[in-house]
């Protein structure tokens, strides 16, 4: 297995990180049509996989943009 200096595996990690948001937004974008400033925001500050995971999940399963904002909502609760 070749060795991954720091620089490499942060890098890889960002690049998730960026693929996990536009999948979210993607999928707002498709279901809703356009997606809010304030929630395309939200998603481009997030930062933990996780959470971009369930997100994506919610814009699947919500029924309309403001559903799947309390979700967000509830996160920065948490």
């Amino acid at each position: 297995m070749p060795y991954i200096t720091t620089a490499e595996r942060i890098g890889r990690e960002e690049g998730m990180l960026a693929d996990a948001r536009e999948m979210v937004l993607e999928a707002l974008d498709i279901k809703f049509n356009k997606v809010p400033e304030d929630i395309n925001d939200a998603i481009r500050r997030l930062n933990n996989r996780l959470m971009l995971k369930k997100l994506l999940r919610s814009a699947i399963q919500s029924k309309d943009i403001q559903g799947f904002r309390k979700t967000i909502q509830e996160f920065h609760a948490d």
